[in-house]
Formats: C-alpha cells, structure tokens, sequence
C-alpha cells in the first residue's frame, strides 16, 4: 500500500495499492470494499479490466478459474467521513499541531483503503506512507526505510504477517519516542509529545514488567515484530490494539499526580493482551466477540495481579461483579454469545467466564489449553468452539454443562460467582463489613488495619461519622474523605487542610470545594494556595478554583470577566474534548454562554467523537429554552451554513 498525498486542509487521502491473490474456486467476480471514494481505478495483471464501482465496492468481473494468481493495482482518492481522522491541538507550549490517526474497529478501514472489511480475510499488509517533512508517521510493522526528499519523508512499514484490515493503522503528528526491550528481545517504541517528557514515566509505567509477564503467563511468544504506543487527540475510545500499533487517548498522558487517580496501567494491558487475543486470533463474528474482549480483560487483570496484588485481583473481580448484578436488576442482560450485547457483558462477564473455568479445570489445563488454542488458530479466524474444544482436550472434561450455564444463559450465576470470590480473605472481610445500617463499631473502622478497599466502603457508607484518626491513611483513603465527608467541623479543619497538599487531583478539588464551603473567613486563603494547580488533563481543580474565585468577593476583586474569559477560551476546538465538556459544564452552571462559547458548542456538534457530539447537541438544546440564546443560536448557525 503506497499512501501518496495527505491533505490536512482538504481532509483527503489518495495513494496506490498491489493486492496479490491467489483463486481458490472458479468464480466470475472478486471485489474489494471501498466506501465512498471519490476517485478509484484498477488494473488487474498490469492490464486494464472491467469493473464496476458502486461506492460501496469495487468488483471485477472476469472468469477466475481456480488456481490463477493475479495482481490487482487499485488506485484511488477519498475524503472520508470516518476512520481516518484530521486533528488539531494545543501544545503545552501553545504551539498548534497537525494530528492525523485512523480508526478501523468493525468495518471502516474501506472508508479510507481500499480493502476487505471481513475478518475472516487475512492480509499481510505493507505500507509506505508520504507525508510533510517535520512529522513523526506510524504504521504496522517495522520501519525498513525512510526517503527524506524537500518538502515530504516517505515512511516505509514491513508487516511480516497476516492480520484483519480493520487493524490497519496509521498515526501522524509531532512525536518524541522511548525505546525499551522486552526480556525475549522485541522492541517497545513509547511515543509522547516532546512537551511532555515528564509524563512519560508515569503514563507507561509497567508496561515493561506488563509485557513480560502475559508472554509468560500466555505461553505464546509475542507474535509480531514490534510493539509500539501512541497517544493522539480526541480518540473515539480508551485504546485501539492496531496490530503493533496501539493508539490511544491522550486524556492517559498522565503526570506523577495524576496517575494516582486516573491511569494508562489498566488500558495499556487490556490492549496489550489483544495482540495474542483478537490480533492473532480474531473473532469470526459478533457471536464470538467475547474471544478478544473478555480475554484481554481477564489477562489485564492478571497482569494487575502482577503489579498490584491479590487484594486489588479481587477487588476489580467484586466491582465487575456488582456492574453485571446491576445489569441483571435493570433486566438488561443477554447472552455471552449474543451479538447485540454491550461492552459489559462483553468485557465483564467475559472475563468472569475465564476465571470460572480456570478454577474448574485448573492452572495446568488451562494454560495448556491457551496455548493450544493460539498455537493452533494462529493468523485465523475462532469461534468459541475452537476454545471451549482445547479446554476439553487439556482437561479432559466435558464442558457442555458449564457453556450452557456462563456463555448460553442470560442469568448471571451469582452463586457461583460468589462461591469463587469468597475464597479470598479479603473479599470475606470486605463483604462482611457493612456500616448501611448503624454498627457502633464503624467510626472505628478507617483507623484500623482492614484493607484501604474496604475503609474507603465504610466511609462512604457513614461519612458523617468519620473523625481525625481516618486521615492517618493512605492517599487513596485519604481522597475518599475528600469526596464524601462534605460536613467539616473545626476539630477537623487542621487535617482536612492537609489534604490539598496531596499527591492526587481529584483529593485537591474536592478539598477545596468543601474547604470553600466550610470555612468563610478562609476562602481568600484556600484560593491563593491553589491559584496555580490546573489539575488532570481536563483541569479539574482550575474549573473548580476559577468558579469559587468568582464567588468570593474578598479575593481578586474586579477579575470576573478575566475570569469568565479564561473558562470561554477552554471551549476551543484546540483542546481535548474532556476539557471542552469541563468547560462547557461550568458555563452552563452559572449561565453565562456568550457568542464565542455558543459557536464552540455548535461547532462540537458535529466532533468526530460520539460522546462529546452526544453532550453538544444536548447542551445545546437545554440553551434554546433561553430566548436570548435561541436567537443566538439561529444566527450563528446561519452564518456557518453560509
């Protein structure tokens, strides 16, 4: 695949492509997807041939008799609506830059190359793609070459095996790299934005020890190349496994702070573990999808378990378990095999199903089944019957019983589940501590040596009731004080004070805002010590500081629209879309959307993004029950339409 010309302004993409196909039945037709293209030719042996292009595919008609090897040349120019991606954001340095990034997940790689959205076809793809001088460009693969001529680089990617199209991958922006090795020597290329090399220790922390330890647990060598990870704008997802180039949000470029509320760790290895689980083996349809989500969760756990220990295994084991009961009360559960259910039971009950029959067959079986399973299915396409048969072969047992109850019948077995957790101590101990109905002994509870899980249970039950002792904890309990006791006495000022100085920012707003609240005569104080902290990367404490800033009337008297200006200017299309929402909340809270906020709004109506297209367009419904804006809201439509 021969990607020629990129057009930013234009949002257009043409380039060149050389399938080579071997005809395995006589047939009169072949096609490839194409979705709305606005330009495609094609050439089979080097010689012009008869096809037809519907904008949907591209089909060759000709009498293909079985045995024949062709090479079909496609040429084309798109300007797709989804799929490939044209960003621009904010450095830290305020600088704008160009991002461009693909997404393929399902079916939508055709928007963009021309080529087989089933996947259940396997092609090894390599792609040289030419783009301006001065960016960094990521494909599949490994970089074999690269042509720097005057005004564009040619980047040229070698995959050395087959995969699905819709984990083709491109990634272009402005990027620095760490390089670290795996123990059995595959190259690990961590990508930042060079402004933010002090993030990059805390956003890949693990990854390293993560990688190492699921080729060992998985029993599979690594299957590719090269491993490599890089953040982009906006992303439509957490994280997307591209085949040895997982792209993911931004939002998980983390500081050291940051880290300890909101962290890359769980999604970095649910990706990771998708390389073996949905790269290398790939679901044959929606029935089966369980295959790639429910395994890269569970072996993220594992890898979990590696870093955090038992208590956080079993901890994440309970709270997937009370997501799937809830489901189950709100009669929204379905079949693991349904092809229409959600992430949830994709995901969660998934995982749960291999847990489950890890503790039925045992360690040994089902590790050897594993192996079988990808050993044997490698470069193809599964269905759950190709697992469930190896599971029987290591085990030497007849599984249809436990397949009819875990992966057939919409009922969560919650005794079961509940049988295997409570193996665990710390589950024991956690189920059993329960302060909803008043136990004298609770208020004790956070002072002593039960799990940091389950203190942060209690005070959440009887937040009223927690005293100066609980703040003798970890950070993770501390913030749990900060998020739920909302009432501070002054025996408890002292300490609660102290929680602005913690290592989390999500422990930070909180303080503040029931500091705020509390304490009157100490709101100029409280804003001063916290005027500089902006927080995550969607600014959690400075929306919090600039809104309790303009309510305090002693404090930095006559900024207010220097204050409202600086919440306006978060609503630009160059930040993050996190940041954007933030913002836009805020305004709404305290009414005060002008032009350039509204024009920002109608303009994130039509973002890539659905959940932050979703939250524009009801935004901005709620702002027409103001006649003021209603009209606004006419006007600048009709000049943008214009």
């Amino acid at each position: 695949v021969s990607i020629d010309d990129i057009q930013f302004d234009t949002k257009q993409i043409s380039g060149s492509a050389e399938y080579q196909f071997d005809i395995l039945s006589d047939t009169d037709s072949v096609y490839l997807d194409a979705q709305n293209f606005q330009k495609i030719t094609a050439e089979l042996d080097n010689k012009s041939v008869d096809y037809i292009y519907d904008q949907r595919r591209l089909i060759l008609q000709k009498k293909f008799e079985k045995g024949q090897s062709h090479i079909l040349r496609v040429t084309w120019t798109a300007q797709p609506k989804k799929a490939l991606y044209f960003v621009e954001r904010l450095s830290t340095s305020g600088k704008r830059e160009k991002q461009v990034w693909t997404q393929g997940q399902g079916k939508y790689t055709s928007n963009w190359l021309p080529s087989l959205d089933d996947v259940n076809d396997k092609i090894e793809f390599d792609l040289s793609i030419a783009y301006e001088n001065g960016y960094e460009v990521l494909a599949n693969g490994s970089l074999v070459g690269k042509e720097v001529g005057q005004e564009k680089t040619v980047w040229n990617y070698d995959m050395q095996e087959p995969m699905s199209s819709y984990l083709v991958a491109v990634a272009i922006g402005h990027y620095s790299r760490k390089e670290e090795v795996s123990d059995t020597g595959v190259p690990l290329e961590l990508y930042y934005y060079p402004d933010d090399e002090p993030k990059v220790e805390p956003t890949y922390r693990h990854t390293k020890a993560m990688f190492d330890f699921l080729e060992k647990e998985i029993g599979v060598p690594y299957p590719w190349q090269n491993y490599k990870q890089v953040p982009v704008k906006d992303f439509l997802y957490a994280g997307m496994e591209n085949t040895t180039l997982t792209i993911f949000s931004d939002a998980f470029l983390v500081d050291s702070i940051a880290f300890n509320d909101q962290n890359y760790v769980t999604v970095n290895a649910h990706e990771l573990a998708h390389q073996w689980f949905g790269d290398l083996v790939t679901a044959t349809s929606g029935e089966h999808h369980w295959l790639q989500e429910g395994f890269a969760t569970y072996y993220a756990l594992l890898a979990e378990r590696h870093i955090y220990g038992e208590e956080h295994f079993y901890g994440q084991l309970l709270k997937n378990t009370q997501e799937l009961i809830m489901q189950e009360v709100d009669d929204a559960n379905t079949s693991l095999l349904d092809p229409n259910s959600d992430s949830t039971t994709f995901y969660k009950k998934g995982a749960w199903v291999l847990h489950a029959l890890r503790e039925k067959v045992g360690d040994s079986a089902f590790r050897e089944a594993v192996r079988a399973y990808l050993n044997a299915h490698k470069f193809q396409s599964v269905e759950t019957d190709d697992f469930i048969k190896a599971v029987e072969t290591a085990s030497g047992m007849d599984l249809s019983e436990f397949v009819e109850k875990w992966l057939v019948n919409t009922k969560f077995p919650e005794d079961d589940v509940f049988d295997s957790i409570q193996k665990s101590p710390f589950i024991q101990t956690h189920v059993a501590t329960d302060c909803k109905t008043y136990n004298s002994d609770c208020p004790d509870y956070p002072a002593s040596d039960i799990s940091d899980l389950t203190k942060i249970k209690i005070i959440g039950q009887i937040p009223r009731q927690i005293d100066r002792r609980a703040f003798n904890n970890s950070l993770e309990v501390r913030r749990a004080i900060a998020v739920n006791v909302l009432r501070v006495d002054d025996d408890m000022k002292a300490d609660y004070e102290s929680l602005l100085n913690d290592r989390s920012y999500i422990t930070k707003e909180n303080a503040l805002a029931n500091l705020w609240t509390n304490f009157y005569t100490d709101r100029a104080m409280y804003l001063e010590k916290m005027k500089n902290v902006y927080g995550s990367n969607s600014y959690n404490v400075r929306f919090a500081w600039l809104v309790f800033n303009l309510n305090t009337l002693e404090y930095q008297t006559g900024q207010e629209s220097k204050l409202l200006e600086e919440m306006v200017s978060y609503t630009d299309p160059l930040y993050n879309f996190e940041l954007r929402m933030n913002a836009f909340t805020y305004l709404h809270m305290l009414d005060e959307f002008e032009e350039t906020s509204i024009k920002n709004l109608i303009e994130a109506t039509k973002h890539h993004n659905w959940q932050f297209k979703k939250f524009a367009k009801e935004h901005l419904e709620a702002l027409k029950n103001n006649p003021e804006h209603k009209k606004l809201i006419k006007k600048l439509m009709k000049d943008s339409a214009e």
